[in-house]
């Protein structure tokens, strides 16, 4: 279910906190502002991982010539962020055909101030991709909350998560989850590799349940893909079927 800026839970008044993941989402979100508008167009800044900051751009000349901007860019972000990006790693993908240019984000301090306060109000594993959200509506930027990174939007999904969904790195990341293991990534695209995670392992349930209504030896393999699935996503019911006949089980 999207999760919309108005909705915070009050509960998540309770867990607020955690500057350190909000000025991630920060520094995500102010790439565009740093590297400037021409390259803006050709880039997208996706993870913040131990002060490593990992960029997609749209082609080899491109990332030949950031690469020679990098010190520039880590001083850029020294002043903006000090001490949060310590390298940028630039990665070749495809991107979309750029769209028009958005409104820069608002020069007004007092705009990062709202946008870290709204996110502290998010449920945890959110608060990087709502302030970014909160950035772009504080550039007037249109559209619905994308349903995957809650950024606003006029597509679905949102230009960023698209490209995320195509992504090598996040449908590694995606079956990494799927089997249990820790997350690597962050921000969007954690956010898309969840994503990707809840629909396979949906998947895969719905295929082996009509096969284990009729082989009990397929059962512990219907059991452990709903494990897996509990994990991940605890707040959400299994499907149906599965949910019932795994009750038979117990």
């Amino acid at each position: 279910m999207p999760w919309r800026l108005k909705e915070v839970l009050p509960e998540a008044l309770k867990r607020a906190g955690g500057k350190e993941r909000l000025q991630r989402g920060l520094v995500l979100a102010s790439w565009k502002e740093v590297v400037g508008r021409e390259l803006a167009r050709l880039t997208e800044a996706v993870a913040l991982e131990e002060g490593v900051l990992t960029v997609w751009v749209a082609d080899p000349v491109t990332a030949h010539q950031l690469t020679y901007s990098r010190l520039a860019l880590l001083r850029r972000y020294e002043e903006r962020f000090p001490g949060k990006v310590r390298e940028i790693r630039f990665l070749v993908g495809r991107l979309e055909a750029p769209s028009p240019e958005p409104p820069p984000p608002p020069k007004d301090p007092e705009a990062g101030r709202k946008a870290l306060a709204l996110a502290q109000l998010a449920p945890s594993e959110l608060r990087e991709a709502v302030a970014r959200a909160a950035f772009a509506l504080f550039a007037h930027k249109r559209g619905n909350p994308c349903p995957l990174c809650g950024t606003p939007s006029e597509t679905h999904p949102c230009p960023t998560c698209r490209r995320l969904l195509e992504s090598p790195l996040v449908r590694k990341e995606a079956e990494r989850l799927k089997r249990g293991r820790p997350p690597r990534l962050e921000g969007e695209a954690l956010l898309v590799a969840r994503h990707l995670a809840r629909e396979r392992l949906l998947a895969e349930m719905r295929e082996l349940y009509p096969q284990a209504l009729r082989e009990a030896g397929l059962r512990p393999l219907l059991r452990d893909l709903a494990r897996r699935f509990q994990s991940l996503f605890p707040e959400e019911a299994l499907p149906e079927g599965v949910q019932s006949l795994l009750a038979k089980e117990d």
